[in-house]
């Protein structure tokens, strides 16, 4: 027996798209346009999350700028740091000499 018949019209309708090449060749473009449309969907629900992360960062900074309370602190800060600085500097050379 070279070659096997299938006899049953059911099976050879069930397995005809698959040994067609044409037929296997479209289902195979459709399965991978499928799956790049898929793969697009969740690039762009990332890039959406990650927008609306960087609109809620951008306001808290922007809150923290112009936060009275912390503009305040960050000026005391930040004087406090020079005058310790200040006073390292003049010690230490007074040291020295």
């Amino acid at each position: 027996m070279k070659f096997a018949r299938i006899t049953s019209p059911e099976a050879v309708d069930a397995l005809f798209p698959l040994v067609d090449e044409d037929i296997s060749a479209v289902a195979r473009d459709e399965e991978i346009a499928a799956e790049v449309a898929e793969i697009d969907a969740l690039i762009e629900e990332a890039e959406r999350e990650w927008a609306a992360a960087e609109r809620v960062e951008a306001f808290r900074v922007s809150r923290e700028l112009t936060d009275l309370v912390s503009a305040r602190r960050a000026v005391r800060r930040v004087t406090r740091e020079v005058l310790r600085s200040r006073v390292r500097t003049g010690s230490a050379g007074k040291a020295a000499a």
